[in-house]
This record gives structure tokens, C-alpha cells and sequence, in this order.
């Protein structure tokens, strides 16, 4: 199971067996049969991250390997990030379970992913400094998860109005 901590610097889900990043969680989806949702699951994959590796597919499951890009600043040196994890998504009629896991910082190499964990990576960093890593992560895990919950109940990308 999975636990949420506010120690001195802690956004991010925490896996409390394995101590790893993960978001996971079974959400429902009244009405719509295993097929349909494992249809939309390929499909929010496909629109919402640009594809870097095969999708893998069984009969009531999809998988896979993303990456997200951001920034962190620490002290006044701007660090880049590329963040790598894996979104399964597994079905069943009327739900489904999400997971984002396998969280780890590195590049892509000639088709080979040279990486580490993003738990070694932050701990790396001064206990006062974690956050700063860690709040861009959880932002777009969140807004994410979302995205993906919409998906699976409105078979559409939800739309965002200007504020302006």
C-alpha cells in the first residue's frame, strides 16, 4: 500500500514496502466494459506522451515507458531533468488500475535508457533542496492521473479554457 509523508521535504507517493516513487490506484468506470477501457488507455498513452518506446499490450493490460523534462534550481544553478517512468494500466469492466512507477533520472543512449533511481538521485541532494525536485514531479504525476481518469470516462482529452 502506499503511504503520503509530510517529513521535512516529502511530496511525491511513496511505496511503503519497497520505499520507491510509485502513484498507483483502481478507479472506476461505470458502464464501460474492460475492452473499451483498455482502448482508451492505449489511446490517452498515445496523445498525452510522446512515445519513446513500444507500447505493450495483453488482453486486459498496456504499458508503457515515458519521459518527462523539467527544470529545478538549485541555489541559483538551473538543473534540466529527463525523468523516465513506467504507466501500466490494467482492466477490468467497469474499472481499471493505474501505475506510475519505476521512476529514474538519466538519458537515452543509442536506444538504451543509462539511468538511476530517483530516489538515489534526490537523496543526493540536500534534505532542504529534495522538494525542489520533487514538487515539478508530483505537479505533473497529479495532472497526469488526471488527464488519464477523464480520458477513460469522457473518451476525449479534457480541454482547458484560456484564463486571460
Amino acid at each position: 500500500f502506499l503511504s503520503f509523508y509530510f517529513g521535512q521535504a516529502q511530496l511525491i507517493m511513496i511505496d511503503s514496502e519497497t520505499g520507491e516513487y510509485r502513484y498507483e490506484e483502481v478507479a472506476r468506470a461505470e458502464g464501460v466494459s474492460s475492452s473499451e477501457i483498455q482502448s482508451r488507455a492505449k489511446s490517452w498513452l498515445t496523445n498525452y506522451y510522446t512515445q519513446i518506446d513500444s507500447m505493450k499490450t495483453d488482453s486486459s493490460s498496456v504499458k508503457q515507458l515515458n519521459t518527462y523534462r523539467f527544470r529545478w534550481t538549485l541555489i541559483r544553478k538551473a538543473i534540466d531533468v529527463e525523468l523516465f517512468f513506467d504507466v501500466a494500466i490494467k482492466t477490468k469492466d467497469n474499472r481499471y488500475k493505474y501505475d506510475f512507477s519505476n521512476f529514474r533520472v538519466g538519458k537515452m543512449s543509442k536506444g538504451d535508457l543509462q539511468s538511476m533511481s530517483l530516489k538515489t538521485y534526490i537523496e543526493r541532494f540536500p534534505t532542504d533542496y529534495q522538494i525542489l525536485i520533487e514538487e515539478p514531479i508530483d505537479t505533473e504525476m497529479l495532472k497526469a492521473i488526471g488527464s488519464l481518469n477523464y480520458y477513460i470516462s469522457n473518451n476525449k482529452m479534457e480541454t482547458y479554457e484560456d484564463d486571460w
